[in-house]
């Protein structure tokens, strides 16, 4: 037989994969657990995960000295990490509000699992001596003197006490009380007759029940459903649910969920700027994973103070929360516990990951029966439904594993990097063209909304009507490019009222050519591995820019690392090789903006957005920028520019200094330097 068909080797190497995949779900919740002592966790998953993959090597590896040492840490890691299994549980029994479990005997759990753990590196594991064996396949190495495990047989008895009080207290959790249960059998079967393969598995199982039990307890509660956070006021558009909150010289108004995938914000100013009796709205696309409004907040509040209707749009379905706390100005009388976006997203996302766990097994054994027999479609469907998200959650599963790599050398970096991969994973299982098929419809229904209200309520910054559009689109990276393809979608539509949504010019920051530019390689091979949408159906300016013909001005940073420069145009290149002139525009021109290194500023991807806090410097550094407020290059280059082109004061292809521009601090030149 096959060495890596043998049962007990395999076996080893299944749950050594399943601690893997447990241990990249988990992380997220280990970093912002309020408990330091769960660190413990992840340490007995690193340590068990070592432990299998020697298990299952040790035919590969072969008898000697190697295999040998390589086993003397497995004993050492054992002997100095099962005892604090004793902290875990005391903390465990301490969050389900056990009366004894108070400060002074979490503070001795430590000492008694340092004293132990001293103990048995002393008695057991200082002079060990080892012997090698075999067994159904698996060649270890064990004690020359085998002794009986008492320290282990103990720490599992205690876990198994404090599980039943928990289940106990709490009346319904018993996950861990199974998973003790399970351990104390599995460690108690004779080895010598069994092999190595049930005490790793159910060690395997009691390190599940402990992060589940951590987490169940740990975890915020949900609150209670409230529409709109203290501050904004609830108003129905028809049946369109929305939220408002008055500013000075507009309103805000925002509908729909992130999670959804219908999230709009939109800013109604007060006193409208017009012209020849048409409002001028704006169409704002964000960059790839920047869904928030908090990114270009700034940039949003200037476009509403000038009088334009601004629609931001997440065309992405994200995991950001729909208030931010720099929306929330006070708590929520409903008992909302106000916390930062970025505690809410992770929380949510593991929540949403260990559902997805569960339910593989089932997915797995329940498409079995149905292949089986003669199913209905809707059942089918259902089958099909619940294999996309298998294959979005192994997806994930493979993109943490590979931004754990930069966790180990940046971990800022690191832990932002994981952070975004899992608030749009999901996303990416739509193609860019019905991202910007959102886009479209979000805006267009947003307007009637608007319109209809303003018949209804009569406000005068509201007396609109749906051909009283001057319309404009400005994306940013990846929503350059919808931008510049909004025609191409417009096309498609057939419905008359979409037909006042042509823009009437372009403007884009730092556009992608494609919707596959600046995302890592490795990134791309897992989504097209996958088949996902976002990588198998990209979006490019060779097709969409042939219905562009309105006037099209690109700002550029010259320093752009993610979409570089010549991406876009190299002077080098004759023109049908050069992305720019796919665009079918004959008032059309790209703009490149320089660094100025002696005021400190780069002209890199990200200058379009006006506020990176919400993601550490140490990401956005990398990432294309780091920024706490506006800078020269919204100051002098893209606000004036956007302001002069929507007042009709200048076409976006005919952009100048003290014409569009306001430079001061920077320079712009016409081809890349």
């Amino acid at each position: 037989m096959n060495y890596f068909l043998e049962p007990y080797p395999l076996g080893h190497l299944i749950i050594a994969l399943i601690e893997v995949i447990i241990l990249l779900f988990a992380y997220p919740f280990f970093r912002i657990s309020n408990n330091q002592a769960m660190i413990v966790l992840p340490i007995v998953l690193v340590s068990t995960i070592y432990d299998n993959a020697i298990l299952f090597s040790g035919k590969l590896i072969g008898e000697g000295n190697l295999l040998e040492t390589l086993s003397l840490w497995r004993f050492f890691l054992h002997y100095a990490i099962v005892p604090f299994f004793i902290v875990v549980a005391i903390e465990l029994a301490y969050l389900s509000e056990a009366r004894w479990a108070n400060k002074v005997v979490r503070v001795l759990s430590w000492l008694v699992a340092l004293g132990l753990a001293g103990f048995d590196i002393i008695k057991n594991f200082v002079g060990l001596e080892l012997v090698p064996v075999t067994f159904a396949g698996v060649l270890r190495y064990i004690p020359a003197q085998p002794s009986i495990p008492i320290t282990t047989t103990s720490v599992n008895i205690f876990v198994l006490l404090i599980a039943i009080g928990i289940w106990v207290r709490t009346k319904n959790w018993f996950w861990l009380f199974i998973g003790a249960t399970i351990a104390l059998v599995g460690n108690a079967l004779p080895s010598q007759q069994l092999g190595s393969l049930p005490g790793s598995a159910s060690e395997c199982i009691l390190a599940l029940s402990l992060l589940l039990t951590q987490y169940h307890f740990e975890d915020v509660p949900k609150p209670k459903p409230v529409t709109c956070p203290t501050g904004w006021k609830h108003t129905p558009y028809s049946g369109y649910q929305i939220c408002s909150k008055e500013k000075e010289k507009y309103t805000i108004y925002q509908t729909g969920s992130h999670r959804d995938g219908d999230f709009v914000r939109i800013y109604v100013p007060k006193e409208p700027c017009q012209e020849d009796g048409k409002f001028k709205v704006i169409t704002y696309l964000h960059g790839f994973a920047l869904c928030l409004p908090d990114f270009y907040r700034a940039h949003l509040e200037h476009l509403a103070t000038e009088g334009y209707y601004v629609f931001f749009p997440d065309y992405q379905r994200s995991d950001y929360p729909d208030f931010t706390k720099q929306d929330r100005e006070e708590i929520s009388e409903a008992g909302e516990t106000e916390i930062s976006g970025e505690y809410e997203r992770e929380r949510v996302s593991l929540r949403y990951w260990l559902k997805l766990t569960g339910l593989f097994i089932f997915t797995l054994i329940f498409r079995r029966k149905v292949q089986k027999s003669e199913s209905i479609e809707s059942v089918d469907n259902n089958i099909t439904s619940t294999f996309e998200k298998l294959k979005l959650a192994l997806s994930t599963v493979f993109f943490i594993a590979i931004a754990s790599v930069f966790y180990l050398f940046n971990r800022e970096f690191g832990k932002n990097l994981i952070s975004m991969i899992t608030t749009v994973i999901e996303s990416l299982r739509y193609s860019p063209e019905e991202w910007l098929g959102f886009s479209i419809e979000s805006t267009v229904t947003a307007w009637d909304k608007l319109c209809e209200h303003s018949q209804q309520e009569q406000i005068p910054e509201l007396n609109l009507s749906p051909e009283k559009v001057d319309f404009h689109v400005f994306g940013h990276s990846l929503g350059g490019l919808l931008a510049l393809s909004w025609s191409y979608g417009i096309k498609k539509k057939t419905d008359k009222k979409y037909q006042d949504f042509h823009p009437k010019q372009v403007i884009t920051g730092d556009p992608a050519p494609n919707t596959t530019m600046g995302i890592p390689k490795p990134a791309l091979v897992i989504l097209g591995f996958f088949g996902f949408p976002f990588a198998t159906q990209k979006m490019d300016i060779k097709e969409t820019g042939k219905d562009l013909k309105v006037p099209v001005g690109i700002l550029h940073g010259n320093d752009d690392e993610i979409v570089p420069p010549k991406e876009w145009f190299d002077p080098n290149l004759p023109e049908d090789k050069n992305a720019f002139f796919e665009i079918a525009s004959s008032e059309k021109k790209i703009y490149f903006s320089l660094s100025n290194k002696r005021k400190k500023l780069t002209a890199n991807h990200n200058q379009s957005v006006t506020c990176t806090s919400y993601y550490g410097d140490g990401f956005m550094h990398e990432f294309g920028g780091v920024k706490k407020e506006p800078n020269a290059y919204n100051c002098e280059y893209i606000w004036p520019a956007l302001d002069a082109v929507v007042k009709n004061e200048v076409k976006a292809n005919e952009l100048e200094d003290k014409k569009g521009f306001c430079l001061k601090d920077i320079e712009v030149s016409d081809k890349p330097v």
